[in-house]
């Protein structure tokens, strides 16, 4: 980590790494659920509609369960 680094890319990164495992087991209904109720997961949303630019990051740690953004 780069002292130099967004720190929106530093929070949204120790977040994934926080919501992976917790997604892992899940079916994917249970993932939509997780996404619309997850604080965790309104967070991640949060920083996503910051920067629409991470999206491909996090469809790559987690899937594409939260929606894309518009550019």
């Amino acid at each position: 980590m780069s002292q130099n680094e967004d720190p929106d890319h530093l929070q949204l990164t120790s977040l994934l790494q926080q919501a992976k495992p917790l997604m892992e087991p899940m079916f994917p209904d249970q993932r939509k659920k997780w996404v619309a109720d997850s604080p965790l997961a309104q967070e991640i949303s949060a920083i996503l509609a910051k920067h629409p630019e991470y999206y491909d990051e996090i469809s790559a740690h987690v899937g594409s369960i939260f929606p894309k953004p518009k550019s």
